[in-house]
């Protein structure tokens, strides 16, 4: 490289200069971590929405599979026959449907004495998240639903006291309300589509989405303000060195 441009460049040593580089550097490192993470969540998703569509349409399963490993069940349909036993139930808090606040009813079906499967009969407004509002019939309900896997707490969240008995929870988490039932329940629990005699005016819960929302927008996005900074920052750099070289060659003599 000639003397002149490393004479013209030599300003990129000086320390305000090794700042701007290292922060232009980390800055670019993480517009390209959050592009390549968004890219990743999109095609988590569009994963996701194939084994939706295509579990929702296989064959249905009957209570005794859910009882069976739980691998590759979720969102596949399923029809319980059974009674209801309103008072194990429980209301799973902060649920919201259409961006109304409200719980949901949580109940376990008896397909015997010993065993029942978890159904979540749907969500309830604020005003009523109240567990009396199953209104059971008498008679053998027979039911379609989703099944779903047990949800569990994540690196944040609410906590759920591991004894006594709950009347409301923060997850729908089967394991926790299987402590204080006195049925032995399924390992997953069931979202009910329809069912006959209904059992309550709760509303039934909302199929997973299967739209790919916006990841690849948000990762093109981040991508493009990486090319901005990858291709802006030596314009910046570029710019600065000519406007010394010009200042060193002082005014033109007439």
């Amino acid at each position: 490289m000639p003397a002149s441009v490393l004479l013209m460049y030599g300003f990129v040593r000086e320390p305000k200069w090794i700042a701007a580089h290292l922060l232009t550097l980390l800055l670019l490192i993480a517009f390209m971590s959050a592009g390549v993470w968004q890219f990743q969540r999109h095609q988590a998703r569009g994963d996701r929405n194939e084994i939706v569509v295509e579990r929702s349409s296989a064959t249905v399963l009957t209570a005794t599979d859910l009882f069976a490993s739980t691998e590759s069940i979720e969102f596949r349909m399923v029809q319980l026959e059974g009674k209801w036993s309103p008072e194990d139930a429980v209301l799973i808090r902060n649920r919201s449907h259409q961006e109304m606040a409200g719980c949901h009813l949580a109940v376990p079906l008896a397909i015997s004495d010993a065993r029942a499967v978890l159904v979540v009969v749907g969500w309830l407004h604020q005003s009523s998240c109240d567990a009396n509002q199953l209104e059971p019939p008498s008679e053998t309900v027979s039911l379609t639903g989703r099944v779903r896997l047990s949800q569990e707490r994540g690196a944040i969240g609410a906590r759920d006291s591991s004894s006594g008995i709950l009347a409301s929870l923060a997850r729908t988490d089967v394991a926790r309300i299987d402590q204080q039932v006195p049925f032995s329940l399924a390992p997953v629990y069931v979202e009910v589509i329809t069912s006959d005699p209904s059992a309550t005016s709760a509303i039934p819960l909302d199929p997973p989405p299967t739209h790919l929302g916006p990841h690849l927008a948000y990762a093109v996005q981040w991508f493009l303000f990486f090319a901005v900074g990858a291709v802006g920052y030596p314009l910046v750099l570029r710019r600065h060195a000519r406007k010394g070289e010009a200042e060193n060659l002082g005014p033109v003599d007439n």
